[in-house]
């Protein structure tokens, strides 16, 4: 490698210093007893070594005894990667250190004139090392150095961190400036007179004789500065907003310098752009923050480290004990990493826990304050580095950010020139300012700290119960549209848009019942409830319609009987059926019915009788099912309700295919796959193929039926239907079962069990534990099949899916009869084959059991295992069947 190459991160660093060794990073991850895999996230910047590895790496890597506590210091982040020097193996401290360049004297030139301006000239030194950014420095190093590039503006909202970064990248590229680097500090200049005097001061420039100011500075700057120099402009913003005149007075200087100075590179910090011919920008966001779903060492996100040594600071003994690490991933999940608001809430720790820090930010942003006084006065609080823009912004700008922080999870343009009236070019002008973000996909969004402060500002507003308001509708109005999409082939699209906008929609449902809208709400809510279904959010959707419900009971208004509270019903009916709670959802669905019928909404009763009647043929109870689904099939045809005649159609057909009339049933539900087909409702079409498998098998149809499992899984994986894929593998199971593909078979039934653990609970999964007991029988693992079995058996009992613990109830009576207890057997089997609720697969299994049995055992032990049959309950036998076999 060129021996004038120079990494830029410590990875980097790293990498050349082991290809300097000649080892492989394996070899080095062997040496320093680490995994390849962390060795690879540690080269490419994406994580830092803890402080044992970073001990062993140093070893490993053979660097000097005297220099390893610094190599040490860089590879944690506590100190810049300059005071490692080169990688080379003759050296690792051959760069000189900025100290001793900051402290030097100036030269004097030999022509006794001026003093030359002097190298690296009051860059100020930080109290604190800087806490990651090594992917940032890494960027703009590659943007910085691109021979174009000679103005570079670094951007980003108050208290992210410009500043402490733009004085980090300085000093990190300062080989690349032989001619010096010159930082000045612009936040006091308020006028534009002021601008070039500061400067001046900077440099060390008096000014003399009735020349123009500007004129003169620049003469200097061109008489001193012959080679490559760096010039930081810092905290722009107050200029180039506050005041035109100064806007005009700074963007024509740095326009100048550009021009007559070839030889100066300009780095600005500033909450917005410049908005000069050749400017670059880059922006700048919070430290890497644990996602919602974390799991794993916090320390490998750089807000958690940055908190933890300000933390350290405020308190040196400071520890995160166990049960407050959610909470310290909360924080910075809350401030969404930025620097000085995980600075002000660490300050905290000497007085309160984490979990009171994490209480007190998400009531009331103004807590994250500090009294320290070497703090500017801006950074003191969020609240001030916030003030701080807002002062700069005009009446207009202040008003839509108002109105903007309405929105929770970002927003369109055309939502937030609706509601907020914000057109383009304000969100244009606001997002240049840093104060509203534009995603990648076109939405946009305000920083939850940002959103904190505008909100108190927006509750103080004359127009803020309008904005609300308008908010509300929106989202309702948005919710009943997409509604009849939910049942169409653009369903997943439907579904991918309103998860775009479901805090949204969450904010606009809790105001619309906070305000009583509950004629919106009801319109509103019947495609609500279909949403959660297809996006299988089942509690969610169970607790928001919960919240109309106690809305509508404390409302005078509202009157039990009124059809929103049957339409809340059957929507939480059919989240809780699909959770498997099937005595939650029939109870739901009879109350609905109930209310419905003497209202005349045949559409919501037709909904409610087909799906009552869907739960109660899984519960064994065919002959209720089938009248409610014939009466719900008939309101369904009367008001041209395509989708629901589907499911009466498809679901008198499964009856038949469980009670043994396998052909019929077949065709029936044939029949209402294909309506679901012609609608273009995946989530519909996958549901109906998978419980179609039971008599397709039953009529030797393997391969008709593995052929629809493919489609249904490829449906449910396109649009992540987790019921749907869990339904899909458990068929996919029974059907290698019933083919003799025992292995296959179990790993899909195991499968089935996995995908279904984190959400259900009851019927589906008592179904695949009854197929998983089967399928441990046919390998002879009878101790497996007998918990299976029982597991199946006890999970079908809480459901109320009497006819799989009667398939357990089965299973269990031919484990009785392999261990000898041919009595006990016989009698379970009198009972399954004879009790109503038994499917007909069911029955053939108990009379086959029955007919092996009888032959062994005497005609008076028949008699009176007749006679006990007969005299016991349900829940004997499931209490017998429970004791260990």
């Amino acid at each position: 490698m060129d021996s004038a190459y120079r990494p830029v991160f410590f990875g980097e660093w790293l990498k050349v210093r082991r290809k300097a060794l000649d080892l492989t990073q394996s070899e080095l991850a062997q040496r320093a007893g680490c995994s390849v895999s962390a060795l690879r996230k540690i080269e490419s910047g994406e994580r830092r070594p803890s402080k044992q590895l970073a001990g062993l790496l140093a070893r490993a890597l053979e660097i000097p005894e005297q220099d390893q506590q610094t190599f040490l210091l860089v590879a944690r982040g506590e100190t810049t990667l300059r005071r490692l020097g080169k990688p080379a193996l003759e050296s690792t401290s051959s760069l000189p250190d900025v100290t001793s360049l900051l402290q030097a004297p100036p030269s004097v030139s030999q022509d006794g004139g001026p003093p030359p301006l002097s190298i690296y000239h009051r860059i100020p030194l930080q109290a604190t090392p800087l806490i990651g950014r090594e992917a940032e420095l890494a960027a703009m190093e590659k943007l910085f150095k691109d021979s174009q590039c000679r103005l570079f503006t670094l951007t980003g909202m108050g208290g992210i961190g410009k500043t402490r970064l733009a004085i980090e990248f300085a000093l990190r590229i300062q080989g690349d400036f032989p001619g010096g680097a010159f930082y000045f500090p612009l936040t006091a200049v308020d006028s534009p007179d002021k601008i070039v005097p500061a400067i001046a001061d900077v440099l060390d420039f008096g000014f003399s004789g009735p020349g123009d100011p500007k004129e003169q500075l620049l003469n200097y700057i061109a008489s001193q500065i012959r080679q490559e120099a760096l010039f930081i402009f810092d905290n722009l913003e107050h200029l180039l907003i506050q005041n035109p005149t100064a806007d005009s007075a700074m963007v024509e200087l740095t326009r100048q310098i550009l021009e007559c100075l070839p030889n100066v590179k300009i780095l600005g910090t500033s909450r917005e752009r410049l908005n000069i011919r050749g400017e670059w920008t880059y922006e700048l966001h919070g430290l890497s923050v644990p996602p919602p779903d974390f799991v794993g060492r916090m320390e490998n996100y750089d807000s958690i480290v940055l908190f933890l040594k300000s933390a350290q600071r405020t308190r040196t003994d400071f520890q995160v004990l166990a049960e407050e690490e959610q909470s310290l991933v909360e924080i910075t999940q809350l401030i969404e990493g930025v620097p000085l608001a995980i600075e002000l809430a660490a300050a905290w720790v000497g007085m309160l826990s984490c979990h009171e820090i994490a209480r007190e930010i998400k009531a009331n942003m103004d807590f994250l304050t500090t009294s320290m006084r070497d703090i500017p006065e801006r950074h003191r609080s969020i609240r001030a580095t916030f003030d701080h823009s807002w002062k700069l912004l005009s009446g207009e700008e202040r008003d839509v950010l108002c109105q903007l922080s309405v929105f929770r999870g970002g927003f369109d343009r055309e939502a937030a020139e609706q509601i907020a009236g914000a057109s383009l070019p304000l969100l244009t002008s606001l997002s240049a300012k840093s104060l509203v973000r534009r995603t990648e996909s076109g939405r946009y969004d305000l920083h939850e700290v940002i959103r904190q402060y505008t909100s108190s500002n927006l509750n103080h507003h004359p127009s803020s119960s309008e904005t609300y308001a308008r908010h509300s509708h929106y989202y309702l109005a948005m919710l009943q549209n997409q509604g009849p999409f939910l049942k169409s082939a653009s369903q997943q699209e439907t579904v991918r848009q309103l998860t775009n906008e479901v805090d949204n929609i969450y904010a606009a449902w809790a105001w619309g019942i906070d305000n009583k809208k509950f004629d919106q709400l009801g319109q509103a809510g019947r495609a609500f409830g279909w949403y959660f279904e297809i996006a299988g959010m089942y509690q969610e959707g169970i607790d928001q319609l919960e919240m109309l419900v106690q809305a509508l009971k404390r409302s005078p208004q509202a009157n039990q009987s009124d059809r929103f509270f049957g339409l809340v019903f059957l929507h939480q009916g059919l989240l809780n059926f699909r959770k498997g709670e099937f005595r939650t959802a029939q109870k739901l669905y009879e109350e609905s019915i109930v209310i419905l019928r003497p209202t005349g909404d045949q559409t919501l009763l037709a909904d409610s009788l087909v799906f009552l009647g869907t739960i109660l043929h899984l519960e064994g109870e065919y002959d209720r099912a089938r009248s409610l689904l014939e009466e719900g099939l008939m309101l369904a045809r009367q008001n041209n309700e395509r989708w629901l005649e589907a499911w009466a159609v498809y679901n008198l057909g499964h009856i038949d295919g469980l009670i043994g009339r396998y052909q019929q049933g077949y065709e029936q539900m044939l029949v209402g796959i294909a309506m679901w087909r012609a609608l273009g409702d995946p989530h519909s079409i996958a549901l109906g193929l998978n419980f179609l498998v039971p008599t397709l098998n039953n009529l030797g149809r393997f391969e008709e039926a593995k052929t629809f499992m493919y489609e249904s899984i490829d449906l449910c994986e396109q649009s992540k239907n987790r019921w749907g894929m869990g339904t899909a593998y458990r068929y996919l199971g029974l059907t290698c079962l019933a083919e003799g593909q025992l292995n296959e078979g179990q790993a899909h039934l195991l499968k089935s069990l996995e995908i279904f653990g984190d959400f259900a609970v009851g019927w589906d999964i008592a179904r695949s534990l009854a197929y998983l007991g089967d399928a441990a029988m046919m390998a002879g693992n009878f101790p497996e099949a007998r918990t299976f079995y029982q597991d199946a058996l006890l999970s079908s009992v809480e459901a109320h899916a009497i006819p799989i613990a009667l398939d357990a109830l089965a299973g269990l009576a031919e484990l009785q009869a392999q261990a000898g207890n041919l009595e006990k057997a016989l009698l379970f089997s009198y009972y399954i084959r004879d009790h109503p609720s038994s499917e007909d697969e069911t029955k053939s299994r108990a009379e086959q059991l029955r007919a092996t049995l009888e032959p062994k055992l005497s005609a008076k032990q028949i008699k009176t295992v007749q006679a006990n049959a007969e005299g016991n309950t349900f829940d004997s036998f499931v209490k017998g069947a429970l004791e260990t076999v």
